[in-house]
């Protein structure tokens, strides 16, 4: 996570004032040429565009154009992957903690978030090393460092389409330097509006979110679009979390994919078992980072796509993974493969004993002092292997390690920070002192407790 400068309210007017003169169709008139120093995208208060029918296209915006499938054209409208004779590659780059989504279709291509600040030389030699020199779409799915810390480098080296990004600000330096970017390429911000499609080559994608002005936090503002190439799909979700998820699936549009980009990096906040079912994919990709200290992903979250026989793809096991789709069939391509017996990666193995999970509770949540009190009041043993800690607002969470047993009538601390506990999350400070809900999560999935 990134620390804020000295004058965070300062930032946010600047961030908002830039994003204000790149967004498309935010003022009626032309279009207004900022001086360098202010960036151009408006973040800040989302319009009304996201509450917009899906057959609306915003006056002034770029929506509509002749690169562009108007709102509402069925997809058969589209061009066939038999009248192209290509193929289409998706390469999700194994960026560690992070997001980096390359998508090709012929003679066209696009970007989809570009990993954290770390990654951008990566990514960008990743994208030429793919004989990528225009890119006609770049999405930033939502600003946060880890999704779009290396847009601003893939945005000064190559030749950019439109640029589409959430209205929502941020006051890092990592948003600012994209929002730079965009400037000085006298680019504008396209925002996205759920509905809108595009045509891609010979496939296309539609905006499914985000689908409200406001949200509580960035991850909800995340793009999501689905992908339909022939007969095949994808379905691309950037952080959006449990909310989002379920304005999708009010909205009714079209779920149904075979390829599922796995939001939030497997976070327990996401992929609800409702949203899973109307995707009903045959494959997942979870971008992770190996040993990540978020608990990522849930194995909760696993044991959903395991239950439903998924296959899963992890970039923190396999590497850059890329699916390949001929129109007809999706095949598979990753730098390492599991192993033939269990395809599959597992959640944590439950010993046969303790059995019984009733009885823990959350007894205390010490804010300040980064401690949390279990309070085991059942008569027996639990065994806590493969269990969760979730703090609710900071979207992270403890997996407890294979053979934590909490005894009958004891209690269990759990620290952070610099704080001292019978078991040590973190030396990083994870609970929010302005308050910070948090949820013990079984093995099966299901939230035994919450304070």
């Amino acid at each position: 996570m990134e620390q804020r400068r000295r004058h965070p309210f300062a930032h946010i007017l600047i961030s908002a004032l830039m994003m204000m003169g790149l967004l498309t169709g935010c003022v009626a008139g032309p279009e207004q040429v900022m001086p360098e120093q202010q960036a151009t995208v408006q973040p800040g208060a989302v319009s009304q565009l996201a509450s917009a029918a899906p057959s609306e296209t915003p006056a002034g915006s770029t929506f509509g154009t002749e690169e562009d499938i108007p709102p509402g054209t069925p997809p058969g409208a589209a061009p066939s992957p038999s009248a192209s004779g290509d193929r289409l590659e998706v390469h999700f780059m194994d960026v560690g903690q992070a997001d980096a989504i390359l998508i090709k279709q012929g003679a066209s291509a696009m970007l989809v978030d570009a990993g954290n600040n770390a990654d951008a030389e990566f990514v960008v030699q990743y994208i030429k090393d793919q004989g990528v020199t225009k890119l006609d779409y770049v999405i930033g799915t939502h600003p946060h460092e880890d999704h779009i810390g290396g847009l601003d480098a893939v945005i000064r080296e190559f030749q950019i389409g439109k640029i589409i990004m959430p209205k929502a600000v941020a006051t890092t330096k990592t948003y600012e330097d994209v929002l730079v970017a965009i400037q000085q390429k006298g680019l504008k911000i396209t925002a996205p509006v759920a509905g809108t499609e595009y045509g891609f080559g010979a496939a296309a994608f539609t905006v499914l979110a985000p689908n409200s002005a406001s949200y509580e936090g960035l991850n909800n503002h995340s793009v999501v679009i689905r992908m339909i190439y022939g007969k095949t799909s994808f379905l691309l979700t950037g952080d959006a979390e449990a909310i989002s998820e379920k304005e999708i699936l009010d909205k009714g549009f079209t779920l149904k994919s075979d390829v599922l980009k796995i939001s939030h990096h497997g976070s327990v906040t996401s992929t609800t078992a409702e949203f899973l079912d109307a995707v009903d994919p045959r494959y997942a990709v979870i971008s992770v980072g190996e040993g990540n200290s978020y608990g990522h992903p849930s194995p909760s979250v696993i044991k959903r796509l395991q239950d439903r026989g998924i296959q899963v793809y992890r970039t923190d096991e396999n590497g850059t993974v890329i699916a390949v789709s001929d129109g007809a069939a999706i095949t598979f391509a990753v730098q390492s493969t599991p192993t033939p017996d269990a395809p599959v990666p597992s959640a944590p193995t439950q010993p046969a004993v303790p059995t019984k999970t009733g009885g823990v509770v959350i007894q205390s949540v010490d804010l300040v002092n980064e401690v949390v009190t279990l309070k085991n009041t059942s008569s027996e043993d639990v065994d806590l292997s493969g269990w969760e800690l979730l703090s609710v607002k900071g979207n992270q969470s403890f997996v407890f390690p294979q053979g934590t047993i909490i005894k009958a009538g004891a209690t269990l601390t759990i620290a952070s920070g610099d704080a001292a506990g019978d078991i040590r999350w973190t030396n990083k400070n994870i609970w929010n002192n302005d308050g910070d809900p948090a949820q013990l999560i079984d093995a099966r999935g299901n939230v035994v407790s919450e304070y």
